[in-house]
């Protein structure tokens, strides 16, 4: 027998009467040929389509839908429920092939796109507005023709103005899962949450994280890609660096600039301990970098990179590639092969970049229950560790004139940094049923650094001889091991209580770290003239006393969240993370055996309300949990961790003509911060407490087809409310009161100009104390950026000119009382080349 259409309501009235087991579609079918199937599905539509509600005038309506990933008939039956629509397909057609999960709100067009996005599956409309699937048929292949007497159908297509905005935009993503472990729409997270995408990293000639976050308003970068380990910090604090989900305890100290792995970032503002468990930073929000993923068919693509500073001279040299393919005659098994080596010269004396970075990512899908993936990632750099400028001659006038940014105080003659870390991560994706998923997941990871350095110490004014000279002191043979170990499971899924509908998560991880590091004092380091540098020939004796520590640290924790849709206008989220952390650390110089035993428990609570379907109301409140690795006290106990609190509310937007964004007001409180011990000189104790208050706003608008605008503003109130060191109502270090950003990206599709585009950008800093002490401030500045590219076949032609006005600005170093330069005027041009 042919299969006929039915409708919802045909199908739930079967339900009700116990014809239809739940979950199951109503339609039946001995096996077919594909060359059948693509047949029968035109004819079927045509000659036994009952009559039902049309779809017709629904198709621009706006639907909630929560469909877990799982049968694509059971998918297929949910969505027919929810948009009242009629379907019409053999069962044939189905079996056996899964559909992705589905949550947020759609049109049903969109909907049935996404559910569909990873089948052979294609869906048409018929004049009686029911719509029908068949088989997509294979070019070239004799055994998919079309009957002679059947009758086209109309395509059905989807009105710009009901798409959802990262279904117009390569810029724009609803979807995120830096909220939650499981694939959220953002509007449903009580958090700010803000996602760039690859494709933004490549149109706007990202060359480093601090490039990418550039786009964030609340996001200050401390150093730039030639700095030691530069650090970013939101609202206020440090943030961390996550990869794929799994923390990554050193792996953002690396390499800046390895981006050719990475396929979007997703960021979470404010404290994450109940998600992600144990933070190394201050509670300023979590950095998730997403990596990329095989996909079914073969690709590659080439580019090289060349360009320099105030001209185009070559400085910047570098070579990317990403390579794409099945490795089975199945497809069941697919790779992905990508990787950057550059060899370049930085804008400081003496300085030159050498780094390289591979990434491979393996997945294995047969269609059955269990989906693996791996993801293994080499990281390299080797350069000189610049130990930034002094204050004044930089920020503060010296009476002598400016130094110049490009130079260098270190010694260049004995000085080196050189980091590597490999990376593997390897899990499952594992449907129980069809509402749940497993995933076993396990990460290993090393960090390993040597460096020969000069730090910068105070400055004096020779007034006599027209000199700023600078004290210094170094070290020299400092090594660096670590490594870790990381198991996780999380298990997602969906379950319905009554009118609730909750989206879960629960989460075990445990983390087995080995951390080490010696080095050996420089003694009698020379002061320097910061005007005038004069450089050692021979590497100052060093010190008889090696020092450093090396140490085990223990985590384990369980975590719960829960998203429950209440009704369709309002969800609740709730979270809960139990965590026990425990270290040792042998201090080398003194031989003392610190110990750390604590545990900690962080919560979540927010809700979401939906006043239309583009309008979202937010509040939230969550916390942070930080310890550091048995940190002695005068007493020897050890200092107790940091914790982070957040309140949140504010409004989420993502019109369906491309306008999305979000407006917050948050306060944070960062307490059990580290002050020194007024009593015993030379310890601390985790006493002290900033506070940072402030709004935010960030939107992303496709104007058009053709042009995006993007921007963002951030106000920043923080204060110092406790500490030992006399600098209570003090600004925070390193953060701006003020902070904007703008970018814009229009691409010609007609006429002689077509494939052409041009971008600008403009991201404004405004001034930040450079202490705690507030000595002095980093002035604000403003850079503006330009871009351009042409494509034409498999060929794309790019040129960036980023701070195009070579504005002289300053950021923080990223160790002791020294300022960094930012980058000059550079230009540099991209060629690739598409397979």
């Amino acid at each position: 027998m042919i299969d006929t259409a039915i409708s919802a309501d045909d199908a739930s009235a079967m339900r009700n009467r116990g014809q239809l087991p739940a979950g199951e579609p109503a339609i039946n079918s001995p096996f077919l040929s594909g060359k059948q199937v693509a047949g029968l599905a035109l004819m079927l539509t045509l000659c036994h389509a009952v009559p039902g509600q049309s779809a017709a005038h629904d198709k621009n309506k706006v639907f909630r839908f929560n469909i877990p990933a799982g049968s694509m008939a059971s998918a297929l039956m949910a969505f027919s429920e929810t948009t009242d629509t009629q379907l019409s397909y053999p069962s044939v057609l189905v079996r056996d092939v899964k559909a992705n999960a589905l949550n947020g709100r759609y049109t049903p067009e969109q909907a049935l796109a996404k559910l569909l996005s990873n089948s052979n599956i294609t869906y048409r409309i018929a004049d009686n507005q029911v719509i029908a699937l068949a088989q997509a048929p294979k070019e070239n292949s004799p055994g998919n023709s079309v009957p002679e007497k059947s009758v086209e159908l109309a395509v059905m297509t989807v009105k710009a103005d009901s798409l959802a905005p990262d279904d117009i935009s390569p810029y724009i993503t609803s979807e995120s899962t830096a909220g939650s472990k499981i694939p959220v729409e953002t509007t449903r997270i009580p958090q700010s949450i803000q996602v760039i995408t690859g494709e933004a990293l490549k149109d706007q000639g990202a060359l480093s994280i601090g490039n990418i976050l550039k786009q964030v308003p609340s996001a200050t970068v401390i150093g730039t890609r030639f700095s030691r380990f530069p650090k970013i910090s939101i609202r206020g604090f440090k943030a961390d660096q996550n990869r794929n989900g799994i923390r990554q305890i050193f792996g953002g100290d690396v390499d800046w600039s390895a981006l050719s792995h990475i396929e979007n970032v997703e960021v979470l503002k404010g404290p994450g301990s109940t998600v992600y468990g144990q933070q190394t930073n201050d509670g300023g929000g979590v950095i998730n970098v997403v990596t990329k993923r095989p996909f079914d068919e073969f690709a590659s693509e080439f580019s090289f990179t060349r360009g320099g500073y105030d001209e185009f001279d070559g400085d910047i040299t570098s070579g990317q590639w990403d390579l794409n393919g099945p490795l089975l005659a199945d497809g069941a098994l697919k790779a992905r092969f990508t990787g950057e080596i550059e060899g370049s010269e930085s804008f400081i004396n003496f300085q030159n970049l050498d780094r390289e970075n591979f990434g491979l990512a393996l997945a294995w899908d047969d269609g059955g229950p269990v989906r693996g993936f791996i993801n293994a990632e080499y990281q390299h750099r080797s350069t000189v560790p610049n130990p930034g400028l002094p204050v004044f001659g930089t920020v503060r006038g010296s009476g002598f004139g400016n130094i110049s940014r490009d130079t260098y105080l270190g010694e260049p003659n004995f000085d080196n940094l050189e980091i590597e870390t490999p990376l593997v991560q390897a899990w499952l994706d594992i449907d129980v049923g069809e509402n749940w998923k497993i995933s076993p997941r396990f990460q290993y990871d090393e960090f390993n650094g040597d460096q020969d350095q000069v730090f910068l110490g105070q400055t004096t004014l020779d007034a006599a001889a027209g000199r700023i000279n600078v004290a210094r002191t170094g070290r020299t043979g400092f090594k660096e091991r670590d490594r870790s170990y990381i198991g996780q499971i999380d298990i997602t899924g969906t379950v319905e209580t009554g009118f609730l509908t909750h989206q879960i998560f629960l989460g075990g991880d445990y983390t087995k770290s080995h951390f080490g590091t010696s080095s050996i004092n420089l003694a009698g380091v020379p002061a320097i003239d910061a005007l005038n540098p004069v450089y050692l020939a021979a590497q100052p004796a060093a010190g008889p006393v090696r020092i450093g520590s090396h140490g085990t640290s223990e985590l384990g924790s369980f975590a719960f969240q829960d998203i429950i849709s209440i009704t369709p206008e309002f969800d609740l989220t709730g979270g809960v993370r139990q965590s026990t952390y425990s270290a040792k650390r042998l201090n080398i110089a003194n031989g003392v055996t610190s110990e750390i035993d604590t545990d900690n428990t962080s919560y979540q609570v927010g809700g979401t309300f939906h006043a239309t379907d583009s309008i979202h109301f937010f509040a939230g409140y969550g916390e942070g949990f930080s310890p550091l690795p048995a940190v002695a006290m005068a007493n020897g106990a050890s200092l107790e961790p940091g914790e982070s609190a957040q309140v949140e509310a504010g409004v989420k937007i993502n019109f369906p003509s491309g306008l999305s964004g979000t407006a917050s007001f948050f306060d944070i409180t960062r307490s059990n911060v580290t002050t020194q011990d007024r009593f015993n000189p030379g310890f601390q104790v985790a006493t002290g407490e900033i506070q940072s208050r402030g709004a935010e706003v960030e939107l992303a608008y496709q104007v058009t087809e053709q042009w995006y605008v993007q921007g963002g503003y951030a106000f920043i109130d923080a204060e110092i409310t406790q500490s030992n060191a006399n600098d209570v109502g003090n600004r925070p270090e390193k953060i701006p009161e003020h902070q904007a950003n703008i970018w814009t990206h229009y691409r010609f599709d007609s006429g002689v100009l077509k494939n052409l585009t041009l971008s600008a950008g403009a991201n404004y800093v405004g001034n930040r104390p450079f202490d705690n002490a507030n000595t002095a401030k980093l002035p604000n500045y403003t850079t503006l950026d330009l871009a351009t590219s042409y494509t034409w076949k498999n060929i794309k032609l790019e040129l960036f000119a980023n701070n195009v006005l070579d504005k002289r600005y300053f950021v923080s170093a990223d160790f002791g009382p020294a300022v960094f330069p930012g980058d000059p005027r550079t230009i540099f041009g991209r060629v690739s080349l598409k397979f």
